[in-house]
């Protein structure tokens, strides 16, 4: 392979006369801050895939950069304007990357030139009210252009200095290029725009050439101008892989001719046909004895036998099971290509033939017996381990097997239908569904059916079966002590009715799963992911149709009970969020609820005195659920339901709270504080530790000045002023250091002018900055050589010297400057990559490592608990053992359980860990002697030594993670209680809703509000950062011109998680409330419907339907439009209607403008009504908006 330099792409794209320049990107920085120097104050260039600069600008900034190239330059007659492009990073190129990085800079270079053209024709013909930004906006939309903008400043397309006319260009330059070398993606870049073809239009008439990609074989004049030699035939050779399954691509004319033209898609209609495999040739010395053989062993697998006794099933088992051992060890594939190494094909005999024949006739039987137990996945998998034995002995005989191999599939499509017309019929699917279902098993069949077996294929259609044979199994469990503790008036036998429908579920999420791994294209992937998310819903709903009732009615018994219309919504989400659970998890734990009761409205009042010794309502909840809930809900354990039963007098009435805030906080806040500082004095090196700050006089102190601070009105008033005092001046102090002081400084008028003076100039240039650069690697060589030989170096006139010596030959030579700039690049680069990813994401990492491990955690208990529970049809020896296993299993649980949370987990998670952990282990440290002695004595009565002394040694080690336990426990509790939420709250003005208190609700499963799904941030921002995501995986197939499948179905699948969760956001919150609306008698409503909500970086797009009630004939719909857009004054909400909606009441309106209005709080949002009806307009301005 040859091997290029970027010497050779310089020579192909660099263009002087045309004005094309390629430049190092910290020269390109240099001549930007050049010619915008002003403007640039305080504001950082992004690496820009090109720069379009005027002449004059250009050789203006040349005369400092680089005074030997302008002397060439000045000669030319360049443009009105040039083109700057970063050269590239890669000095030495092969051919491969050589092709990618003329590709590239072909794109770049096209880019530049649209915007060179569009900047000339704008200037020359004065039209930017025809073709500018305003007509841009009118054609797009305000929050499309909105969006743009963000999404250009993003990436580094733009500078945030920039007018709306240079956004426009960029912007215009990207979607071209996007167009010819990327079709079908620019809808992807910005999906708030929904009319392309009408931007399509506007740009042609603006005067570019540009026809429509694909499908006409003409190219725009510019595309072909800025061809680079040979990458002509490159264009459309590779496309980049889009995300089919997002919607977004149907609005870009070019995106299904980009289908078309990547894999054919339109051909996935029809299910594949089933494959029969070819005998290979004949050998001239095979005989038709080992036909007859194969014959024969398949006959022999196809009998049934009958049943034997016991003693005889046991040795002919071990036998048949050694022999396939053998078997299997002769036909390994490596001993096979050791054994029939030589080209001449040989006839085989003895027991190599004898093992093949043994596990032909094995996998037909095993493939008959599973049949015959409905296992008709295995059965599969046996015929296809049976194909490929009989496949590898025929290549010795004659092809007189077709017979056989016609069985073979015969047995596969009659399993195959069987699994797939079964499974349909147990889930009642629909016809479209169940044809598509059978489609997608003999997909897998076929995968499964080459010379090696596919394991994702085989786990698929293992899942599949286990799905069909779970819809008939029935669980249950027994109660020995129940039964013994009620006197027998209970059943011992407890039915498990929901256990077989979750095990379905999580065999068709294993599926999920084992689907991304398949090696089949992207469009098939997407095809069957529709048909297992139809089982996976269709199962779903029935689970939740059996499940709902008994939630509401153990809600109904504990007492969550809705008085009002926003009770009533939040009870509903309250189910909901309930299901979800154990719709994910497979079970519901105690947590999990309190959790949930904690951010819904329909907190836990204060406690009565009853309540406090019988239970509150949780506490009722946790019984009701788990006599409702059998095998679903795991009731809590005592030590968390007792701590929060402790906790309610001081979280739950007034004067708990009064202590807590007054005396515990202060105080053992302070207290936990000094300790700190004391721990930390004692790791020092330096100073005996005679200090000791947690004193008592000093907690007092530092307790009292905190509630005089916090508590009262003159200390409130202190506080604030201190602290804006504090926050001024170390604002002003980094402002100096590490902002804009030190530059305003530079720029102030009489030191600018000093400083712009030819001398000092000059000096600066030729003295003062070699100096610098020299002595910059000079400083770790002389801290090196110290450290090594203990000598200090004394720097003098020698050393100084060598630093400008260095100095100059790095920044006056060619070399020097390109090693420099490329230096200072890699560092920027590094020191931003080490503050984004290693300490913030390293933080984020660790957060989300514990806690998905414990989430691991609790499912494999979970999954043995779920392996320990009863069959009414399984075998007698099955029954006996888990009737012994499962006390010893449950005692092993809880003890497991209470290890890894209440001392494992705390300790090991640095969060929880410091300061409460370490502090906690200082107190214990006087009482260890005594606790060891006490757990000694009590685990010695009961266990022996072997076990206790281990047992007591763990225990005193994790201890002190008790604390971060108790801590984290009551800081959940706290939660619990409506008063403790009341002081964070918005008030809600509604004449309905005087005293009603709202705040944001929370969206998805990882607990964000609406304006952290769209304002940017280090734990928020999913949706922008999910486009981002998405943008960046279409640019690396760009680049890199390879597919990555895996990357876009994995973009794709995050966006669409969000719309989701988005989705049920609104049905839950807004839906549900319309909803509620029709059963008044006021309100004339029949039905509501939502649609599907579509998403944009900066954007979410919400449809509803509401329908009236009518005699005979439906009228149309009315249709709400909800548009969720982030701007500069935080989240504003439009609505809009559309239909008749005069035929929906003023009473009616009121009723749903008081709804979108507690939606609105809900997602901390402003209404903003546009172009509504008077009545409806009516409806919303009688009431005070917020």
């Amino acid at each position: 392979m040859s091997s290029l330099t970027a010497k050779t792409v310089r020579q192909q794209i660099l263009q002087p006369d045309a004005g094309v320049f390629l430049f190092h990107a910290r020269a390109i920085e240099r001549l930007i801050s050049s010619q915008l120097a002003i403007q640039l104050q305080g504001v950082t260039i992004p690496r820009l895939p090109y720069y379009l600069m005027p002449r004059d600008d250009f050789l203006f900034g040349l005369e400092t950069e680089n005074a030997e190239a302008l002397s060439v330059i000045e000669g030319l007659r360049l443009p009105e304007y040039v083109i700057l492009l970063p050269s590239p990073n890669t000095q030495r190129l092969d051919d491969s990357d050589f092709d990618r990085l003329r590709y590239d800079y072909w794109g770049r270079r096209f880019e530049a030139e649209i915007a060179r053209t569009w900047q000339i024709a704008r200037d020359h013909h004065h039209d930017h009210s025809q073709f500018g930004v305003a007509a841009l906006q009118r054609l797009i939309g305000s929050h499309a252009y909105i969006e743009l903008r963000a999404v250009l400043a993003h990436d580094g397309i733009t500078l945030p200095i920039w007018d709306d006319t240079h956004i426009c260009r960029a912007f215009i330059s990207l979607i071209i290029r996007l167009r010819y070398f990327a079709p079908g993606a620019r809808a992807f870049f910005f999906p708030a725009i929904r009319t392309w073809p009408q931007v399509d239009a506007w740009l042609a008439a603006s005067g570019l050439d540009l026809p429509a990609p694909l499908t006409t074989p003409e190219l725009p004049d510019l595309l072909v101008k800025t061809c680079p030699g040979g990458a002509h035939q490159q264009l459309g050779a590779y496309l980049p892989l889009l995300p089919i399954a997002l919607a977004y691509g149907q609005s870009d004319p070019d995106f299904h001719p980009a289908l078309l033209r990547m894999g054919n898609y339109d051909q996935l209609d029809t299910a594949p046909a089933p494959v029969v495999e070819s005998i290979p040739a004949a050998s001239a010395l095979a005989t038709a004895d080992l036909a007859n053989r194969c014959r024969a062993a398949h006959q022999q697998g196809v009998l049934l036998r009958k049943r034997r006794l016991m003693i005889s099933c046991i040795f002919s088992a071990i036998g048949g099971r050694l022999s396939r051992i053998v078997g299997r060890l002769l036909f390994s594939p490596t001993l096979e290509r050791w054994r029939w190494w030589s080209p001449e094909p040989v006839v085989p005999t003895g027991i190599w033939l004898d093992a093949g024949l043994l596990l032909f006739r094995h996998a037909v039987a095993a493939a008959q017996r599973a049949e015959l137990r409905n296992q008709f996945a295995t059965a599969l998998i046996h015929l296809a381990n049976a194909r490929r034995l009989l496949r590898r002995l025929q290549r010795f005989c004659q092809p007189v097997n077709d017979r056989l191999c016609q069985a073979l599939s015969a047995a596969e499509s009659a399993s195959c239908d069987a699994l797939a017309y079964l499974l349909a019929a147990k889930l009642k699917l629909d016809a479209h569904t169940g044809a598509e279902l059978h489609t997608f098993v003999q997909r897998l069949v076929a995968t499964d059916r080459g010379h090696t077996a596919v394991q994702p294929a085989r786990t698929l259609l293992l899942q599949l079966e286990q799905v069909l044979l779970e819809t008939r199994h029935d669980d249950y469990r027994l109660r020995p002590w129940h039964w013994l503790i009620n006197g027998g008036r209970v059943r011992m036998r407890q039915i498990l009715p929901f256990q077989s429908p979750l095990r379905a579920l999580r065999a068709l999420a294993v599926a999920r799963a084992r689907l991304e791994e398949l090696p089949w294209p992207m469009p098939e992937l997407e095809r069957f992911s529709i048909t297992l998310d139809s089982l996976t819903h269709r199962l779903t709903s029935r689970l939740e149709a059996q499940l709902t009732p008994r939630l509401e009615r153990a809600m109904h018994d504990a007492g969550f009970i809705p008085r009002n219309h926003r009770e009533r919504i939040a009870a509903h989400k309250m189910v909901r969020e309930l299901l979800d659970v154990i719709r994910l998890r497979r079970h519901l734990k105690f947590t999990d609820v309190r959790d949930i009761v904690a951010r819904n409205i329909l907190r836990l009042p204060d406690p009565s005195v009853d309540e406090f010794f019988h239970g509150d309502r949780l506490r009722r909840f946790d019984r009701m659920a788990a006599r409702v809930l059998p095998g679903v809900y795991r009731p809590g354990e005592i030590y968390i339901l007792g701590l929060q039963q402790l906790s309610a007098p001081l979280f739950g009435n007034n004067s708990g709270r009064n202590l807590l805030r007054h005396v515990l906080i202060p105080f053992g806040g302070a207290y936990l504080g000094l300790k700190s500082l004391d721990l930390f004095q004692h790791l020092l090196p330096i100073g005996d530790g005679g200090i000791q700050f947690a004193q008592a006089m000093t907690v007092i102190g530092i307790g009292s000045t905190v509630n005089l601070l916090l508590y009262t009105n003159i200390g409130w008033h202190i506080s604030r002023a201190v602290w804006r005092g504090v926050s001024a001046t170390s604002h002003a102090i980094g402002y100096m250091l590490f902002g804009e002081g030190l530059r305003q400084l530079l720029r102030w008028p009489p030191l600018a002018q000093l400083l712009n003076t030819q001398l000092m100039r000059g000096i600066g240039r030729h003295l003062i900055a070699p100096l610098l650069i020299g002595i910059l690697p000079l400083i770790p060589i002389m801290g090196l050589a110290v450290i090594v030989e203990e000598v200090p170096i004394r720097p003098g006139v020698w050393l100084l010297s060598l630093a400008f010596a260095l100095g100059t030959l790095v920044r006056n030579t060619p070399t020097g400057r390109r090693f420099l700039d490329n230096f200072i690049t890699s560092t920027v680069w590094l020191f931003r990559r080490i503050n984004q990813t290693l300490i913030l994401g390293a933080i984020r990492q660790l957060l989300a490592f514990f806690k998905e491990l414990t989430r691991r955690f609790a499912q494999i208990l979970h999954r043995v608990d779920e392996s320990l529970t009863h069959h009414l049809a399984e075998h007698w020896t099955s029954f006996i053992v888990k009737m012994i296993l499962t006390p010893v299993w449950h005692l092993l649980e809880g003890l497991m359980q209470f290890y890894i949370t209440v001392l494992i987990e705390p300790q090991v998670n640095p969060v929880k860990h410091f300061p409460i952990v370490t502090v906690g282990h200082k107190l214990l440290l006087p009482l260890l002697p005594a606790i060891t002695s006490v757990f000694i004595t009590v685990t010695e009565s009961v266990l022996p030594k072997l076990i206790a002394y281990p047992l007591v040694t763990l225990t005193i080690v994790l201890l002190p993670g008790l604390f971060g336990f108790l801590v984290w426990e009551l800081k959940e509790n706290w939660r619990l209680y409506e008063a403790n939420h009341t002081h964070r709250l918005r008030r809600y003005a509604s004449s309905q809703l005087h005293d009603e208190m709202i705040e944001p609700a929370i969206v998805g499963e990882h607990g964000e509000t609406i304006r952290g799904i769209l304002c940017r941030g280090f734990h928020s921002g999913i949706l922008p950062k999910g486009f981002d995501r998405l943008r960046r995986v279409i640019r690396d197939e760009l680049r890199d011109h390879t597919s990555y499948s895996k990357r876009i179905r994995t973009s794709g699948r995050r966006l669409a998680a969000i719309e989701h969760a988005i989705g049920v956001f609104v049905d839950r919150e807004l839906a549900f409330a319309l909803r509620e609306r029709c059963r008044n008698p006021n309100c004339v409503l029949n039905r509501v419907e939502t649609s599907r909500p579509r998403l944009a970086t900066n954007l979410i797009d919400i449809q509803i339907a509401l329908y009236v009630r009518a005699h005979g004939h439906e009228p149309a719909p009315v249709w709400i439009q909800i548009n969720l857009s982030l701007t500069a004054t935080g989240i504003e909400m439009e609505v809009r209607t559309c239909g008749p909606a005069p035929l929906i009441g003023a009473p009616c309106w009121a009723m749903v403008a008081e709804d979108l209005r507690l939606f609105a709080e809900r997602a901390q949002a402003q209404i903003i009504p546009i172009g509504l009806p008077p009545n409806v307009l009516a409806a919303f301005t009688t009431k005070h908006m917020s």
